[in-house]
């Protein structure tokens, strides 16, 4: 498996976008953009990422920035950041709706105050360089998109969750065939919460955020509709442009993280499996078991080494992830279990300190 994989991936990489690349057209049309930041809880980061957005080359701009239900000080923060920008409004939502997830909420509620023509949906711990949405809208006009969507950088000190990061996303790279998104007959499709920047006839076309709101993954669920409503979509490496600082910031935040998607026992046994067989037995099978064995564990291991070290030529990571590529596997597979034990003895799955009930939570 990992071997033809890595052989295709290795082909088809270079067809994939880089936005430091896009160059831009002083005559190309500038539509309004409303950038809408979701923060809960996020004081540490929230400031840096509106400050951010501010620096952009990029004009017209708006920032709606929604306070979802936060119980540290991102309110006072938020209050400070409008002062300070007139472009900036901020949303304070103090009740989530049954059948609801939070982001997805906040998302929603900032779509309805939002003046732009364009929607980017990011979150509040990114950080963004000057030029990043000025070429992204190039990007966007140059191929006639309807959806744009961008694997950040991860940077900061914690180096588990760039481990972690690196594997998501070389993942969506390889196994999800990134390359085929820009294709309107793939049924490929991504969406990163970092970055979706979307054309707003195209967002009320497939029915907002409420078509969606008890989904656990709503970035994904986001692209995959557009793309099914068959408007145009890409999806490219930000490199250089976008970053998430400290995605994670201890191994017990991240190991928690499983629970989002994983919640349930049948979920966290299918985890486990998946994880022993793919990610964790190729590194064991290559000192115990028969010759013939090792040969093909030592194939698997050397094509899953080669897949991380092509997938850091365009994404800026390190190109020797691949050797925690087992680490990662037992992440996994401990977080698909205390994500289902947490949820049976909470009633339902809890993120960012809100519990969710499990009988028609989606993920």
């Amino acid at each position: 498996m990992w071997g033809s994989i890595a052989i295709i991936f290795t082909a088809k990489a270079r067809e994939i976008g880089v936005l430091h690349r896009t160059r831009e057209e002083a005559q190309m049309p500038k539509p309004f953009v409303s950038v809408v930041v979701a923060a809960r809880n996020e004081q540490k980061a929230l400031e840096r990422c509106v400050r951010s957005i501010m620096e952009q080359t990029y004009e017209p701009l708006e920032v709606i920035l929604v306070n979802d239900r936060s119980e540290d000080g991102t309110a006072a923060i938020a209050a400070k950041l409008a002062q300070a920008y007139p472009n900036v409004t901020v949303l304070n939502v103090r009740e989530l709706p049954e059948q609801w997830m939070g982001k997805s909420h906040a998302l929603f509620q900032g779509t309805q105050i939002a003046k732009g023509e364009w929607l980017l949906f990011t979150d509040a711990d990114i950080l963004f360089q000057p030029e990043c949405i000025s070429k992204a809208v190039a990007y966007m006009h140059r191929h006639e998109l309807d959806h744009l969507t961008m694997i950040p950088d991860f940077t900061g000190p914690h180096f588990i969750s760039k481990w972690y990061a690196a594997f998501i996303f070389m993942s969506a790279s390889s196994f999800g065939q990134l390359w085929k998104i820009k294709d309107p007959k793939s049924q490929q499709s991504l969406g990163v919460g970092a970055f979706n920047l979307v054309k707003r006839e195209a967002y009320d076309k497939i029915g907002t955020h409420a078509a969606f709101s008890y989904v656990t993954t709503d970035d994904a669920e986001l692209g995959k509709r557009i793309k099914k409503a068959g408007y145009r979509q890409d999806a490219i490496y930000g490199t250089r442009m976008i970053g998430v600082w400290n995605w994670y910031e201890s191994l017990k935040q991240l190991i928690g993280s499983v629970e989002k998607s994983v919640f349930s026992y049948p979920k966290a046994v299918i985890t486990a499996l998946s994880c022993l067989l793919t990610m964790i037995y190729p590194w064991v099978g290559l000192f115990v078991g028969p010759l013939s064995g090792r040969v093909l564990c030592g194939i698997s291991v050397l094509s899953v080494l080669w897949l991380y070290f092509i997938y850091s030529r365009y994404s800026g990571s390190g190109f020797w992830y691949g050797i925690v590529h087992p680490f990662i596997g037992l992440i996994l597979t401990v977080g698909g279990f205390q994500g289902a034990y947490r949820a049976s003895r909470r009633g339902g799955m809890t993120w960012r300190g809100t519990t969710y009930d499990r009988t028609h939570l989606k993920a």
